[in-house]
């Protein structure tokens, strides 16, 4: 109410995101889609509170991750920004042999909103051979390749190992932020992901971080969970 917000339905969307390094290979920020949830609304593996949960009915599928797949000639890894569940959904269009990278002690967490989702959770990660977890040192950030192409920035609080990426592309470096905040509104106006994170001050404190980055390089495009800012 004092933010001058009413309860409506917001669109919202399930970002996937692909960083091709010239010697590396390719590696997507977030898993994307699957090919079984293009008919969600008939999986029988997905739970009534999970499909009630997403607003199955309204969601569409525009590109899974195995179409993706195909379209980059393949892909050598996968950098998670949490291992919530929005967030792991297309690797089981992926092989056991893709490595798949998260930050530490996501896959700890246990509370009720995590109950809810867990089998499905295990399903999606059950074939994934090994999960990678970053090691930060005390400034929490990782140089991926270790060229300052691409960056890992721990910024928990939604989860424990939240973890943002700041690639330097070709059309300047994009900050790709998981859910350190869902909306276009939550981060211009500096709004965390609140009661959808384990660690509320956490969060706020590390999307304070994550804007500050933003703010004093002036050339970062910013890339929120679940919105893009130029809609």
């Amino acid at each position: 109410i004092a933010a001058g917000l009413s309860d409506r339905v917001e669109p919202i969307q399930l970002f996937t995101y692909s960083l091709k390094h010239p010697t590396k290979g390719t590696y997507l920020v977030d898993s994307g889609l699957s090919e079984e949830f293009r008919d969600i609304p008939n999986n029988q593996q997905l739970s009534f509170i999970i499909k009630k949960a997403m607003n199955i009915d309204l969601m569409k599928v525009h590109l899974t991750t195995a179409e993706l797949f195909n379209q980059l000639g393949g892909i050598d890894g996968v950098f998670l920004t949490h291992i919530h569940m929005d967030h792991i959904m297309g690797l089981t269009d992926l092989g056991s042999e893709v490595d798949v990278y998260i930050g530490p002690g996501d896959t700890t967490v246990s509370n009720i909103s995590n109950a809810a989702t867990q089998g499905t959770t295990d399903r999606l990660l059950a074939h994934v051979t090994v999960l990678q977890e970053w090691q930060f040192e005390e400034d929490g950030i990782v140089d991926i390749f270790g060229d300052g192409s691409v960056w890992a920035i721990h910024s928990p609080g939604h989860t424990p190992g939240a973890t943002a990426y700041l690639a330097n592309t070709l059309t300047g470096p994009q900050l790709m932020l998981g859910d350190a905040t869902h909306t276009a509104w939550g981060w211009q106006h500096g709004v965390e992901a609140g009661t959808f994170s384990e660690d509320i001050p956490q969060s706020a404190m590390s999307l304070a971080r994550l804007k500050k980055l933003a703010e004093d390089s002036q050339r970062i495009t910013a890339h929120p969970g679940h919105q893009s800012l130029t809609e």
